[in-house]
């Protein structure tokens, strides 16, 4: 039997086999029948994504079926690419979160009796483990099965820019996430620190090496992209406060930017959160009204799960997916809704009071000048992704290309510098730009 068909008999018959027993709902069920494909369209560079149609009987005296809609995801490629790519990291964190980071902060929910949708977080989640499955390959495996939500009109948003209403309904998302950390830390704090030493680290230097070295060669390439546009426009750093913040900024890590990237990651016992960690319109699904707003959302795809400062979560997904004409008028409106909504559930699953001491860290004034100190995370990621997002599907070809073979190429330097054109370049220096406005270079100098 070839590796495919071993894999895919693996996944229809073993798998689905423990989807039934695994879940107490489904136990005692009987299979009808079983359908499995490859996703078209919803692989990514790392992993491959299987639909998998299971109709099942409930029992033997109701011939009444039903149709679980399911995608399942499992690592793609040889070891090395795996451990190249850091996917030993990655997948098991994702399989952690679902498998213990959002039941633990389901149940703390639950018993406080807060007013928090945590069901409508994420696609219900069938199986999620990591280990060996000797029926399906000789590696270490990371399986995940969850529900298949496009059935459901969960369908991904606008490509890159959001709307407010998009913008405001991610906010108080992630929000509830990161209340749960802070809610864990006031009334469990060894439960919250069981959940953070399950986290792998996902670092971007390592003993004093570059841990994500293809990372940092994205961010190297776009950098350098940043620095040369601002040295063909002059006219923008006219300012003498944003020239010297640029000029700061490109001196100290230019050629460094994972070290600028490290910095980020700091902890601390106040304001470091469970993160989504890569948390932006990519990786969400919206459910449009009637009238064609947002009405809810689910986030996805938790590979790149930390603990860490909520800047990474927020300014990640500000500079990702707010629009240049719509920053200066929605971004503190962003902001004020993600603290009112963090304050609001904070609330209501520990039933403290407003003014009691310990959520004085946690004052807006506060948090704003905490997330200030830490938002250039965003910035710097904004840079290196927004012009492949704003890329022809050409270019999105060769860059998918030398980054699966390699990243080292001249031809991939080439490609960065120029995919998205113009518009791209702009875009990535008017995210620096207002960065600078806002005091988030500030970080630079301390």
């Amino acid at each position: 039997m070839g590796d495919a068909c071993r894999k895919e008999e693996f996944l229809r018959r073993d798998l689905v086999a423990q989807i039934v027993g695994g879940n107490e709902d489904l136990i005692g069920s009987e299979v009808v029948d079983c359908s499995l494909r490859r996703s078209s369209t919803m692989d990514g560079f790392m992993a491959t994504i299987y639909h998998l149609d299971v109709t099942i009987r409930k029992s033997s005296l109701d011939a009444t079926t039903m149709v679980l809609n399911l995608l399942v995801k499992v690592m793609k490629g040889s070891e090395s690419f795996r451990r190249e790519s850091l996917g030993f990291i990655l997948f098991p964190n994702e399989i952690n979160v679902y498998k213990n980071v959002v039941p633990a902060f389901k149940k703390l929910i639950t018993a406080s009796g807060a007013a928090i949708p945590i069901e409508s977080w994420c696609p219900r989640v069938f199986f999620s483990e990591q280990g060996r499955f000797p029926a399906y390959s000789d590696q270490l495996e990371t399986i995940l099965v969850m529900q298949n939500v496009q059935p459901l009109d969960f369908v991904s948003g606008p490509r890159l820019d959001l709307d407010e209403p998009h913008l405001l309904l991610m906010a108080r998302q992630i929000a509830q996430f990161h209340a749960c950390s802070y809610a864990l830390r006031i009334t469990n704090e060894s439960k919250l620190r069981q959940l953070v030493d399950a986290i792998i680290p996902l670092n971007f230097v390592q003993d004093g090496r570059v841990f994500f070295e293809s990372y940092d060669i994205v961010f190297r390439h776009t950098q350098e992209r940043l620095f040369q546009y601002f040295e063909e426009h002059p006219e923008l750093l006219a300012d003498v406060k944003t020239r010297s913040n640029i000029e700061l900024l490109r001196k100290t890590y230019g050629g460094n930017p994972s070290q600028l990237m490290q910095r980020c990651l700091q902890q601390d016992d106040i304001y470091s959160v469970i993160l989504h960690g890569d948390f932006n319109r990519n990786n969400v699904l919206f459910k449009y009204g009637n009238d064609g707003s947002p009405e809810d959302v689910l986030m996805i795809d938790f590979q790149e799960n930390r603990f860490g400062t909520p800047a990474l979560d927020l300014s990640f997904f500000m500079y990702m997916n707010i629009a240049t004409e719509l920053r200066e008028s929605c971004w503190s409106k962003v902001l004020k809704c993600y603290h009112d909504e963090l304050i609001r559930c904070l609330l209501e699953i520990t039933k403290l009071p407003k003014d009691d001491v310990r959520l004085e860290p946690y004052s807006y004034e506060n948090f704003l000048t905490h997330l200030a100190r830490y938002f250039v995370y965003g910035a710097i990621i904004a840079v290196k992704f927004l012009p492949a997002m704003m890329a022809s599907e050409e270019e999105i070809a060769h860059v998918v290309h030398y980054f699966h073979n390699d990243v080292r190429n001249e031809g991939f330097r080439t490609v960065l510098k120029s995919c998205g054109g113009e518009a791209a370049s702009r875009r990535i220096a008017e995210v620096m730009l207002h960065c600078s406005r806002m005091g988030y270079l500030q970080f630079l100098s301390d």
